[in-house]
Formats: C-alpha cells, structure tokens, sequence
C-alpha cells in the first residue's frame, strides 16, 4: 500500500474538529513520547504500533492511520492529551517488556487452546471477529498456568489487530459463546485470569472493540451481565449484545452473514432455504437473512429499567424471580471480576437481557439456586 493511499482518508479517519485539535497535539508530541518510553523501557522500543510508523519522516506524507491510533488512545482518556500521552507511553514500554510485537512467532499447545478461541473472518463491515468459547473448558488446564494463558490471549488479540487497516477498518467484533457452559466453573482460577487480562486489554488496547456479541447465553446468564454493568462505562456498555441460545445462530447470521465457524453456519444455511425465490431475486440473489433485533446491553432512558429486586424480559415482561449471587455464576475469564462485587450488585443493574423469552428450564434452575 502507498502512502498515498493512506492519506486519502477513510470511513475509520473521520474526526470532529475537537478531535482533530487533540490528535494534532498529541501528535505533535511523539517524538518526545518515543523518547520517554525508550528511557523508562528495560528493552528496547519499537516506533511502530499495529505496523504503524509512529515516527515517520519529516519529508513523508500525512499518514492518516497515525491520526487514527492516537484517536482511540485519546477517545480511552476522554480526550485529554496529558493522559493519553501517558497511556500511549505505557503501551509502547509494556510491548517491548512483554515482546507484544513478537509475539505471534509464539507457539501454544492446540490441545490446550485450540478449542478456546479464534479469529475467524469478518463481518458485514469488514470488521476482523474474534470468537471466544467458554462451554466445557478445563479451567486448570487452561487458566493453571496464568502467564502462558496470558500471552495466548495477547496473541489471540494481535491476530485481530493484524487485519485492521486503520483507514476503513479499525476494530474488531468479538463473540463470545457460552454454549455448555455450567454454573460453577467461574473460580479462583477464571477470576485471576478474568482480572489480568481485563488489566492488559484496557491499558494497552484502547478502543479496538466495536461490538461484543454474548452469545448463546443461558438463563441464568443474567447475573453475569448485571455484574459487568457495575464496572464499564456507558459507551462500552452500549457496544455489548446478548443474545440467548434460540437467537444465537440468527443474530451471528445478520450481523456477520456466512462467513461464521462451523457450529453457526447450519443455521445460516436454513434461513437461505428458507427463503422464496421471489425474496432471492429481491435480495440480488442473496437470501436476506432474519433475525430478531438486538439492543445494546443499555438502557438510555430510566423508565425502562425494572426495580430493583426484579428482573424483566425485555420481550414479554414478565417478571422473574431475583437472579442468584455472583458466586455461583460461571462467566467468560476476560469480561467480569465480581471478587469483591456488592451483595445487591445483580439487583442495581438487572434488565440486561435483550433479545427473547427466557427458557422456562433454565430460569426455573436459576431461581432455584
């Protein structure tokens, strides 16, 4: 690729005039930040990030993918240069201490994690998607060793950013299947790695999420997203959706389409057969595949929050029964830490569940526990 092409300006480098103004600042402060992380780093440092040039030469064009990478460190600290300088001076001490930059040449066990996760084509916008299973992990196997699980992690993370071009495509999709998993498996184990990785992702990864799809949630997955609700933001929030097992298969297929591992495309495949050949035609010879609809993980507007001691179908309304303790409650080791979440925590942000009618199986085991 060019560099022109990389001053042209893509649907990922577009900026309000507030933001341009911070980027210009910060920017104009990279060689000073090279700089600094090279003093503070033990090892060193690389003046690339995610195969961005960070210090280019003075006589090189515009590369608007730089502007791009300092947005999200800015975006992650609300914009304001002094903090996001430190953040991006972190990061870059951080890659050459922990040897994020080669760690892709890196090699893991496949029978430890090869049934964990992914990066496994893109969405309907081109984004990169990065899948997560959770049913029928060996927590000792797989979270025992917590330094080797957290470099497999990172490099599962680098695989994705690799096919960001920073210039139409700047983040990534992650989906994350709770398919089989069990209520007792979040232990000591998952809640250490829960931490750690929620640690690296936030410091050295600003704002490379688009959208988080929970997938094949049970009923009793209600408490697990109540529990996240405590600890992020309103914009992260509003990127998370949750969708139970009988929509799981038909939300992947209209939000990411075919191109979706083996266990999602059977269903792909039936909604195509599904369709008329009237409705191909009129779709350019493409079924459109059908779905229901998600919500964000949000509510904007207060009055659509149930009270507190209930939790609402957001379909039905029917009221169920007050969701069990955190303890008990098996969640994905990257997304939540409740070790020292409130007893009420699950009651102060009930409501989270989107897309359908709970199974009356699966709720009438969560009320019982």
């Amino acid at each position: 690729m060019t560099d022109s092409e990389h001053t042209k300006g893509g649907k990922a480098q577009q900026f309000t005039e507030t933001e341009s103004k911070a980027i210009s600042e910060l920017r104009a402060q990279l060689p000073d930040i090279l700089v600094e992380a090279s003093t503070a780093s033990s090892k060193p440092i690389s003046h690339t990030l995610w195969g961005v040039d960070l210090n280019p030469a003075p006589s090189a064009n515009h590369d608007l993918r730089v502007d791009v990478i300092l947005g999200k460190f800015l975006k992650a600290r609300s914009n304001d240069v002094h903090l996001a300088r430190s953040m991006l001076t972190n990061t870059l001490q951080w890659r050459a201490e922990y040897g994020a930059d080669t760690i892709l040449d890196e090699h893991f066990p496949e029978e430890v994690f090869g049934h964990v996760g992914m990066v496994y084509g893109r969405d309907t916008d081109g984004r990169p998607v990065t899948y997560n299973f959770y049913g029928g992990v060996d927590n000792k196997q797989v979270f025992g060793d917590l330094d080797r699980f957290l470099r497999w992690r990172v490099q599962l993370h680098e695989r994705g950013m690799q096919q960001l071009d920073f210039i139409n495509v700047a983040d990534m999709v992650q989906v994350h299947d709770y398919e089989g998993v069990g209520l007792l498996s979040y232990d000591k184990l998952a809640r250490a790695a829960s931490k750690a990785t929620v640690q690296i992702m936030s410091d050295n990864y600003p704002e490379t999420l688009a959208t988080k799809i929970f997938a094949n949630v049970p009923g009793w997955g209600e408490t697990v997203f109540n529990i996240i609700g405590r600890w992020l933001s309103e914009d992260t929030k509003k990127k998370f959706v949750v969708v139970s097992k009988t929509s799981a298969r038909g939300v992947l297929a209209q939000r990411i389409g075919g191109d979706v591992p083996e266990k999602f495309r059977e269903h792909v495949a039936e909604l195509d057969a599904s369709k008329t050949e009237g409705e191909k035609e009129a779709a350019g010879g493409t079924a459109t595949l059908s779905a229901p609809e998600p919500r964000p993980a949000h509510m904007d507007a207060a009055e659509d929050l149930p009270k507190p001691t209930e939790v609402v179908d957001a379909q039905t309304d029917i009221v169920a029964e007050p969701v069990p303790e955190p303890a008990t409650i098996t969640a994905a080791p990257e997304d939540i830490d409740p070790v020292d979440a409130p007893s009420d925590l699950a009651t102060e942000t009930a409501g989270m569940r989107l897309d359908d009618s709970t199974d009356p199986k699966e709720e009438t085991l969560a009320t019982q526990k």
